[in-house]
């Protein structure tokens, strides 16, 4: 897993009212950075794998990145959008404007925006997009 993939792991991982929300899977945390989940996964469950953003953000003195990902948070649509609205509400608050470590980089800006409706056949389905400013770090 790569060092920003990593860090948004990290963050929902560790964060123990998100976690009580989320199914386990070969025990840990439903938490997928591989899309689609894996077939056997049992909801509620989060993905989030790969910027659907990333582009430069360099300064005449620093070299960085600009990067948007979703965090798509599912639960099994059974008549109450309780469990994936919740979900999608912690996953605001764990990034829009929290220190988020990720190796190599600094966190200049954290922002989310959502959570918007991605409901599907059998799953209510939530996303949060979230937008970070990096700025590389001298090794």
């Amino acid at each position: 897993m790569g060092v920003i993939t990593e860090g948004f792991y990290d963050v929902m991982a560790a964060d123990a009212t998100l976690t009580a929300l989320l199914a386990t899977y070969n025990g840990s945390p439903a938490i997928f950075t591989v899309d689609p989940a894996p077939d056997d996964a049992e909801l509620p469950y989060i993905v989030t794998a790969g910027e659907i953003v990333s582009s430069a953000f360099d300064t005449k003195t620093t070299r960085g990145r600009e990067l948007r990902r979703d965090v798509r948070c599912y639960a099994e649509a059974d008549d109450s959008a309780v469990t994936v609205e919740s979900m999608a509400e912690r996953v605001y608050t764990l990034f829009h404007r929290q220190l988020i470590a990720i190796e190599g980089f600094g966190v200049w800006v954290a922002e989310c925006s959502g959570p918007i409706a991605a409901d599907e056949e059998d799953a209510y389905g939530r996303v949060v997009t979230v937008r970070l400013l990096l700025v590389e770090l001298d090794e």
